[in-house]
């Protein structure tokens, strides 16, 4: 109790001390309203539309989770600052969906900008999405480095002089960089660079929150994002291997004191079960990224829970089968994905237990999978 009261007080405080070095936020400000603002149009997929920002001497905050925003003259820019919150939907299992919402909502009106300022002399391209961003492997994929391809729409990549990212912590994070040819000195976290000011700052549009709602978005993932990772990732080098490869996706081990939001009560089982059947169990957070792709290309069977490692069936080849187990509450996102790359895809939905207060009825929640139920499905052609 003391120490929250202290951790309080100690905020209160610095964020008095950087309103006064920085100046509080004062109010909003258009795109069309200021000539150091350029905004350019990228038409995509099936008349889809996105901007791409371009600020001169432009602010960046973020609060690394929900906000992010873009600042002139200390004023926040409407359009490429995004500030998600929870709506109620009564309708959604969840109970609430996450909007982009209105501009005047953005965290920098009420706290100001409380982090030490860093000047930065180039162009910097903004990747950042939001907290997912931050160590999820399925957001990494599909909101933060199909940016770069939305900026190279409009922009040469070799005028960005740096790339702010949500993190560069995770192994797979600085992989795909490597890939895509991003040096290393460009790379920018945002665990470190939360308010900059830059001579350009460039801000795309969300790849894949187009509508505002982020999470009904999110479960129909554009099929320009699906192009542009097969066209970067999968190299000329990965050819198809001749034998029979049947992938079981493990979850990926987590801290002892930590309880699994997601798991499968009959693991042990199903796992003896795939394995009397030819599958290999994997735990991809253990395997190089190029190697996931390389292992996902070549499979005719991919099986697993609910989860971020489904991204990888992008890399699939037309016609391979994917089987999901989820929750009945859990949204159709991977079927979706499979559909759009025309993947066979099945699934074996069960209800969910919760046995942890912070889990909630959506994609959370521990199934029990029925072996008849999974071999009648390995069965089907």
């Amino acid at each position: 109790m003391i120490k929250q009261f202290l951790k309080k007080i100690f905020k209160t405080i610095s964020y008095s001390i950087f309103s006064i070095v920085h100046g509080k936020i004062v109010g909003t400000l258009e795109t069309s309203d200021d000539n150091r603002i350029e905004v350019k149009t990228v038409n995509l997929e099936n008349g889809l539309k996105y901007n791409i920002y371009k600020i001169d001497n432009g602010k960046l905050y973020t609060n690394r989770v929900h906000d992010t925003a873009a600042i002139l003259d200390n004023k926040i820019i409407n359009g490429p600052s995004f500030q998600f919150r929870p709506i109620d939907t009564p309708s959604d299992p969840a109970g609430y969906n996450i909007f982009n919402s209105e501009v005047v909502n953005n965290i920098v009106l009420k706290i100001g900008t409380p982090r030490i300022l860093r000047n930065l002399n180039g162009v910097v391209l903004s990747l950042l999405t939001g907290g997912a961003g931050n160590n999820n492997y399925w957001h990494w994929l599909y909101d933060v480095l199909p940016r770069i391809g939305l900026c190279s729409k409009s922009f040469s990549l070799s005028e960005i002089n740096y790339f702010l990212v949500p993190n560069l912590l995770r192994k797979f994070q600085n992989e795909t960089l490597d890939i895509l040819d991003i040096p290393k000195n460009k790379r920018l976290s945002s665990l470190k660079y939360r308010h900059i000011k830059t001579k350009k700052l460039i801000i795309t549009d969300h790849p894949v929150a187009i509508s505002g709602n982020s999470s009904l978005d999110i479960q129909n993932i554009p099929s320009w994002i699906m192009s542009w990772l097969k066209n970067n990732f999968i190299k000329d080098k990965i050819q198809k291997d001749k034998n029979s490869n049947k992938i079981y996706i493990e979850r990926d081990l987590i801290s002892p004191n930590k309880v699994p939001e997601r798991s499968i009560i009959n693991d042990e089982e199903v796992k003896r079960y795939l394995s009397n059947k030819g599958f290999v169990s994997v735990r991809l957070g253990e395997i190089n990224f190029i190697d996931q792709v390389k292992m996902f290309y070549n499979a005719d069977c991919v099986l697993g829970l609910h989860g971020a490692a489904f991204a990888n069936i992008v890399f699939c080849k037309p016609g391979a089968k994917i089987i999901e187990f989820k929750s009945l509450t859990a949204g159709p996102v991977i079927a979706n994905l499979a559909k759009k790359n025309n993947l066979n895809y099945n699934s074996v939905e069960a209800e969910a237990n919760y046995t942890n207060k912070y889990n909630f009825p959506t994609q959370q929640g521990h199934i029990e999978i029925p072996i008849n139920s999974l071999e009648k499905i390995l069965e089907k052609k």
